[in-house]
């Protein structure tokens, strides 16, 4: 009996100890489903806690982008408004003389409307009103002469990058960018105004002239004899002149406006004149004052130097064939400098000095005269306008 009752003590002992094995099996994988499902519940919370930061930062930099966004609109707005305030105070200026009248005072008025809220238009109108004043004709569908295309190229052709360019203080880092060296007719000091402006600081001879027209130049070769107040008068009637608005050569239109003074050269220069179609030196013309300055002798000449029958009809410009020009010392470094400075252009005029035997650039001229190179013969203007070709594009990228 003894042993029986040994045998089922043992025997409820084992199914205890099994039974207490299998509670613990339970209770662990009761346990492992609870972490996991912890496990899951902590990586859906770290994935929405990502979703709500990720939110908020979008919302955050959402914020930023609008409120950078709405600067850049209002800075944009202040630059527009500043640059429409000074073309109205160029025209109030420019009144007397550009012989701006009441009537034509509206036109300009509208102009100003139109520069805002469509540039092309703007470009069309104000050059077709420009054109009508010197009895010229625009038609985009027959484009032959080289007053028809250089008429297309200020129109069409991007005037930003103009600027940089017609800019005669920016000049002397595009000759440093092109030639490797500066090649311009060296500054001697650069003004913010004409209050700036110190004789005592400028040798016996030099040029005062503004870095945004032409025709701007005081050239002073005794700085004894020049009245001071009336140079300062005389420069401040210039630097209120906008070529941009006012003759509607864009590329004008909105440089900062630099007084400057520069090397005085001679006191009877040459200029050389070498006109660039599509990067390629075509002909040379040769400008130089009359003997009593009533007029400008224009000759033009062929790569060779031989004399091109090339004739304008533009006032107090002359073609005088009876009068040599010597072969310059330096034409074929005028020439492979002219074809390097103007590689990147449709068309482009290169105007250089010699002076003892040192070649100077002066500047660079899109629209010579304005585009007003009237020729005295149609089928020189038709053979003119057969060299260029203005379905190339120009290729400036040049930033400074």
């Amino acid at each position: 009996m003894e042993n029986v009752n040994l045998k089922l003590t043992k025997l409820s002992l084992k199914t205890k100890k099994k039974n207490n094995i299998y509670s613990q099996k339970i209770m662990l994988f009761i346990l492992n489903i609870i972490i996991i499902l912890l496990i899951i519940v902590i990586i859906q919370l770290k994935i929405k806690l990502k979703r709500l930061i990720k939110s908020y930062e979008n919302i955050q930099n959402e914020q930023i982008n609008t409120q950078k966004l709405m600067k850049l609109k209002k800075i944009e707005i202040n630059k527009k408004n500043k640059v429409i305030e000074n073309l109205e105070k160029n025209i109030e200026t420019n009144k007397k003389y550009y012989e701006i009248n009441q009537n034509n005072l509206v036109f300009y008025k509208e102009m100003l409307q139109l520069y805002i809220e469509n540039r092309t238009q703007f470009y069309i109108k104000g050059r077709e009103y420009f054109m009508k004043l010197e009895n010229q004709v625009y038609d985009d569908s027959n484009i032959n002469t080289i007053q028809d295309k250089l008429n297309w190229l200020i129109i069409h052709e991007s005037p930003e990058y103009k600027a940089k360019i017609v800019d005669k203080i920016l000049l002397h880092e595009y000759s440093k960018k092109i030639l490797g060296k500066d090649i311009c007719v060296p500054i001697i000091k650069i003004y913010n105004s004409t209050e700036d402006l110190d004789l005592n600081e400028l040798p016996n001879k030099f040029v005062l002239k503004y870095n945004h027209g032409s025709a701007m130049n005081i050239l002073c070769n005794n700085k004894s004899n020049l009245n001071l107040n009336n140079t300062k008068k005389l420069l401040n009637q210039w630097k209120n002149i906008n070529y941009g608005l006012v003759g509607f050569e864009y590329q004008y239109l909105n440089i900062k406006r630099k007084l400057f003074a520069e090397k005085y050269l001679c006191d009877d220069a040459k200029d050389y004149k070498i006109y660039c179609f599509n990067g390629e030196p075509k002909f040379i013309r040769v400008q130089k004052n009359s003997f009593d300055n009533s007029f400008k002798i224009n000759n033009y000449y062929n790569l060779d130097w031989t004399l091109n029958e090339i004739e304008t009809n533009l006032p107090h410009y002359y073609r005088r064939p009876e009068i040599k020009f010597k072969k310059p010392k330096n034409l074929n470094l005028m020439l492979e400098y002219a074809k390097k400075l103007s590689k990147e252009f449709v068309f482009v005029r290169v105007d250089l000095y010699e002076i003892e035997d040192i070649v100077y650039l002066g500047e660079l001229t899109f629209s010579p005269s304005n585009n007003r190179m009237k020729l005295k013969d149609n089928n020189q203007s038709l053979w003119l306008g057969s060299l260029l070709d203005i379905t190339k594009k120009n290729n400036f990228s040049f930033s400074y």
